[in-house]
């Protein structure tokens, strides 16, 4: 029973993660085949109290640049890394700071309650994509991908270098000191102390 809920956990852990990995990866290359896109108006129109810099990066042409090349690789970046699962702690933080800079630049806070997209206060979609990113970052469990199979693969390859090793060698790579060496490493570093201190 105990791995029928397991097994359920990893499989429903890995739609959602490849849903927002989906999500990225469609909104990047959208935007990346879109011949006419640019982030201008988006930043340009921003209100909120992070308004300053969003109108600060919309003002240089260099700088508008630069952020569209960010967005429309980072989405389509972060989106396959979801989607495949691999580097998922490392794509999980980088899509929720993306998100957190999409959700200040139009903060569903602050207006009025009737206004605004879907009628959202403080809470919105983008809000709940970045608590599950947020999620898969701190989580053991982020379901079946690519870096499970790399983790598999890393174990098979310790175990087939500890096996032919010896047994000298195996004490050393698993870093074990015996009581003697331990001593002997202390005194030296003590005498080291003492002379340097001279």
């Amino acid at each position: 029973m105990k791995l029928i809920a397991k097994t359920s956990v990893k499989t429903v852990i890995t739609i959602l993660r490849m849903a927002v990995g989906w999500h990225f990866l469609y909104e990047g290359l959208i935007k990346i085949f879109s011949e006419k896109w640019s982030a201008e108006s988006y930043l340009g129109n921003t209100f909120g109290f992070l308004s300053g810099f969003y109108h600060w990066l919309a003002a240089s042409p260099l700088r508008l640049e630069a952020v569209d090349f960010l967005n429309m690789g980072g989405l389509v970046l972060i989106g396959l890394a979801l989607f495949l699962g691999l580097w998922t702690r490392w794509a999980s933080i980088c899509g929720a700071f993306l998100l957190l800079l999409y959700y200040f630049a139009y903060p569903p806070f602050g207006i009025s309650l009737l206004g605004g997209d879907g009628n959202a206060y403080i809470i919105n979609p983008l809000f709940i994509e970045t608590a599950v990113l947020v999620f898969f970052f701190f989580s053991r469990e982020n379901g079946y991908g690519m870096d499970r199979f790399i983790q598999r693969w890393k174990k098979s390859a310790k175990k087939t270098e500890i096996n032919s090793a010896s047994p000298e060698e195996t004490a050393a790579s698993a870093g074990t000191l015996s009581k003697k060496t331990f001593w002997t490493h202390i005194r030296i570093l003590t005498i080291f102390f003492r002379v340097s201190a001279k």
